[in-house]
């Protein structure tokens, strides 16, 4: 008791800490009240010898129940869902009317495990059933281990049920006497121990997760930057060499900051990310490069595929005009494409034929889509290796 109270009552402080410093982690303060609302519970079943049974048996096992709720309710809030006041409430509610109304329960000490190991049980194991459907959306290293934990803990002291139908323990000095109980009791203090240990894992991987998800994202358009974009690009240039390069400028934008303001300028920069991102298909890459540039990589395609998808968000592009507090923004893109096919896998020189390209839409009359001459490729450059170096000499001549 005095091992499991020290244990609660450290981690509810830096709960509390982690909580005061930041309230958007609304998770630590769930799990710092429960923390602490442990503590309690474990003063009061260590004064049960001493103590009246209505406070230290009735509140402590209604504490107990709230901890276990209050840890589901922080679990729930961490992956960003509902944490149901109904359900917080359904476990000490079942323990007090049980305790209060149930005379089996109130004078059977065996009774009394059975009516708490049915509550701890059922929130250990949808604490751990929800921290492993959260893997999906948020795949942090510890979730499967905590999962596992949880769900196990669940089931372990599920099993105190049939201990204490067949091996029912003994009463005395305000408490259960037995081996089997001692066990189970050493059990939920390692529980405690590595409950905690999960909380603050889990808090840490998603706080590294954020930071790397924001080293990799525009800040302005929420899509990912110039520098994931080069990682991913290389990763699929080296796994599977194919696919077309589509680089994107917004026509006339400095025209738009200028007429308009930068606000309105970023106004359309994030209406045509989330315009192009909603239209992704799967394997797609896509990012701001740079500016009013933006980069799409699609795999698998050579540029006579690809031309139809950028011309489709070409005219996308055209047909969505953007307003402002006092006018409507008209935008129109151009494009640029070149293909693995043609240029290679090098990621420079596929951009500098994509580039090439879309200078060219912009020379044409901006608002097209233009593929890169073959010319500039790799079999431009062999035929140009082929021309013996004195017919170079004599045109040049």
């Amino acid at each position: 008791m005095i091992c499991t109270f020290l244990s609660t009552t450290i981690v509810g402080i830096f709960m509390l800490q982690l909580w005061l410093t930041d309230r958007r982690h609304r998770a630590a303060g769930y799990w710092c009240l429960s923390m602490w609302v442990g503590s309690l519970c474990t003063l009061l079943f260590a004064l049960r010898a001493v103590g009246p049974p209505l406070l230290t048996v009735g509140l402590g096992n209604l504490l107990a129940a709230f901890g276990y709720a209050f840890m589901w309710a922080g679990f729930r809030v961490f992956d960003r869902r509902r944490a149901h006041l109904a359900v917080i409430l359904s476990g000490p509610l079942f323990w007090a009317l049980a305790y209060l109304f149930v005379p089996q329960v109130t004078a059977d000490v065996n009774n009394r495990i059975i009516v708490t190991s049915v509550i701890i049980a059922a929130y250990s194991l949808w604490i751990g059933a929800d921290i492993w459907r959260g893997r999906r959306a948020e795949p942090l290293p510890t979730r499967t281990l905590a999962a596992a934990f949880f769900v196990s803990h669940g089931v372990i002291y599920g099993l105190r049920i049939p201990m204490a139908i067949m091996l029912p323990a003994a009463f005395g000095h305000g408490t259960a006497y037995s081996a089997w109980f001692a066990l189970f009791s050493l059990e939920l203090f390692a529980h405690t121990i590595l409950a905690a240990v999960a909380m603050l894992v889990l808090i840490k991987e998603r706080g590294e997760a954020l930071y790397r998800q924001a080293s990799r994202t525009d800040a302005l358009t929420g899509i990912a930057n110039r520098g994931s974009f080069l990682d991913d690009m290389q990763k699929r240039l080296a796994d599977r060499p194919q696919g077309t390069l589509m680089i994107f400028d917004l026509d006339r934008f400095k025209a738009i900051n200028d007429t308009y303001g930068h606000v309105a300028g970023d106004l359309v920069l994030k209406r045509f990310s989330a315009l192009v991102a909603a239209r992704l298909e799967t394997g797609m890459l896509f990012c701001r490069f740079g500016g009013e540039e933006f980069a799409l990589f699609a795999p698998g395609r050579d540029m006579a595929c690809a031309e139809p998808f950028a011309e489709g968000l070409r005219h996308t592009v055209a047909a969505l005009p953007i307003p402002t507090e006092e006018h409507e923004i008209a935008v129109s893109v151009s494009i640029g494409l070149a293909d693995v096919a043609t240029f290679g896998a090098d990621f420079d020189r596929l951009h500098s034929a994509a580039d090439g390209a879309l200078y060219a839409a912009k020379e044409a009359g901006r608002n097209q889509v233009k593929r890169a001459a073959p010319s500039l490729g790799l079999p431009g450059l062999a035929e140009r290796m082929k021309t013996p170096v004195t017919a170079d000499v004599a045109r040049t001549g």
